[in-house]
């Protein structure tokens, strides 16, 4: 009997398991930390985009004004005056379709978030 039980207690040392993952809850919880760090960076990244985006839009529309106004007071051929107008307003509207498209985009990716949480 006590040959049984020392045999019995190899196999028993023997079948002792070691967790390779002792730290698994460890690295869980701070992988969900570094994804909060991540989201507020996110939510902030967001609120300047849009001021941005808003300040960007303004002072473009101040900027194009005012070179409206000094492409009419120009001692510049009519010609020039009409395609420089046209240049200009073309470039502001092409702006403004970029900033339309990333604050589209930017406001597509949170709601596809919010319908995945």
């Amino acid at each position: 009997m006590d040959k049984e039980q020392e045999k019995f207690k190899k196999v028993m040392q023997m079948s002792k398991i070691e967790m390779p993952f002792d730290d698994f809850e460890q690295r869980v919880m701070n992988g969900i930390a570094a994804l909060e760090k991540d989201k507020e960076k996110a939510l902030s990244n967001k609120k300047y985009a849009i001021t941005f985006f808003l300040l960007g839009t303004v002072c473009g529309m101040m900027f194009n004004n005012y070179l409206m106004a000094k492409i009419q007071v120009a001692d510049i051929a009519p010609d020039l005056k009409n395609y420089s107008a046209i240049g200009g307003q073309l470039s502001f509207a092409v702006l403004i379709c970029f900033f339309c498209l990333q604050l589209w985009r930017l406001i597509n990716m949170q709601q596809k978030r919010h319908y995945q949480a």
